[in-house]
């Protein structure tokens, strides 16, 4: 459902200039699961200038070529030690004035509060049934008939509220493209040299290569063991694969010797060494989407979490529940996407 506002007062390029989107979490998934609705706001807003307002540091690198992002308000990742930070952005962020507000994600209480704290004549977001949190609002969208996926809901969220929303549950799945980072070939051909360099090679990645990341934060994260299994099938089923390990920072490569290992420092460079490789697999964690936004085809392992709300966003790529038990099916699977079994 909308506003009375929403409807008398349809959002436009001529009445929205300036616009804060509010997601205020550290999560490098979460930053990322909002390119579609950047890329939205561009198209729509193509005279706009656009604010985000975040938690660490990753945002500036993954919308460093959207040319409508003017500015980032970057909370620290640890708010509560630095309570002074805080409070200095929240009144910057009071100065301002906004044409358009979004809160774009269900229930996220630190968005909500945002949403009423700053100064906008449109405030957008999604209705709680909770006259508190809804009364702040002059642009309302019901959650019913929104898509499953995380990354479409914010963009569902636009649409519906510009009074352009979707007319079935089945279009709703379709309200965006995939993750697009905006690689610039030669941020491209700098991830393919990266690869290249690990395995010791001057010209192209070996090929195939797997790449995998086997970190995710508690119940998503499988065994160093499973991970090893996984790959001693595969070493006994194609013994040419190469495989390459991407490492988290201060971390160390743990899959085996004979597994090579990177470390790459910068957010762009990461997803470009990442969209390099023949193949990524990972649980559900945020380099996964990173290699997503970064165009690598990816194999996505999901214990815990929803695939049809987190998974992978192009056609070329894949999610599958897996378990601890799992390995073989795991391998297998790699196996028949590379197409080396």
């Amino acid at each position: 459902m909308h506003s009375k506002a929403s409807l008398e007062q349809p959002l436009n390029s001529a009445t929205v200039r300036r616009i804060v989107v509010l997601r205020p979490n550290h999560r490098l998934g979460n930053a990322l699961l909002l390119l579609p609705l950047i890329q939205e706001l561009e198209t729509r807003f193509p005279d706009s200038q656009i604010e985000l307002v975040t938690t660490g540091p990753a945002a500036g690198a993954i919308f460093q070529r959207f040319e409508r992002v003017t500015d980032i308000h970057v909370f620290p990742s640890r708010s509560f030690r630095d309570p002074i930070g805080v409070l200095r952005l929240l009144a910057r962020l009071r100065t301002r004035r906004y044409d358009l507000a979004i809160d774009p994600i269900p229930r996220a209480r630190a968005g909500r509060f945002l949403l009423g704290l700053v100064r906008a004549r449109r405030r957008l977001g999604f209705t709680w049934g909770v006259a508190g949190r809804d009364r702040m609002l002059t642009d309302l969208v019901d959650m019913t008939g929104a898509p499953a996926h995380f990354a479409r809901v914010p963009v569902y969220l636009l649409r519906s509220g510009m009074g352009s929303g979707v007319a079935s549950p089945a279009h709703a799945e379709s309200v965006s493209g995939p993750l697009d980072l905006r690689l610039s070939e030669s941020e491209r051909f700098d991830g393919e040299r990266r690869l290249a360099s690990t395995f010791g090679s001057l010209a192209a990645p070996p090929r195939p290569c797997l790449g995998i990341f086997a970190h995710a934060t508690g119940t998503k994260s499988f065994p160093i063991d499973w991970w090893r299994n996984v790959i001693a099938i595969l070493r006994g089923q194609a013994p040419q694969l190469r495989i390459m390990e991407f490492l988290p920072v201060g971390h160390r490569g743990r899959l085996g010797e004979d597994v090579s290992a990177v470390y790459t420092p910068g957010l762009r460079l990461l997803g470009a060494t990442l969209a390099a490789t023949s193949l990524v697999v990972s649980a559900d964690c945020g380099v996964m989407h990173l290699a997503d936004a970064a165009g690598a085809r990816v194999l996505a392992l999901f214990k815990t979490t929803e695939p049809s709300r987190y998974g992978p966003s192009r056609a070329s790529s894949e999610s599958l529940r897996a378990s601890g038990a799992c390995a073989g099916r795991v391998a297998t699977r790699i196996g028949e996407m590379l197409q080396i079994f």
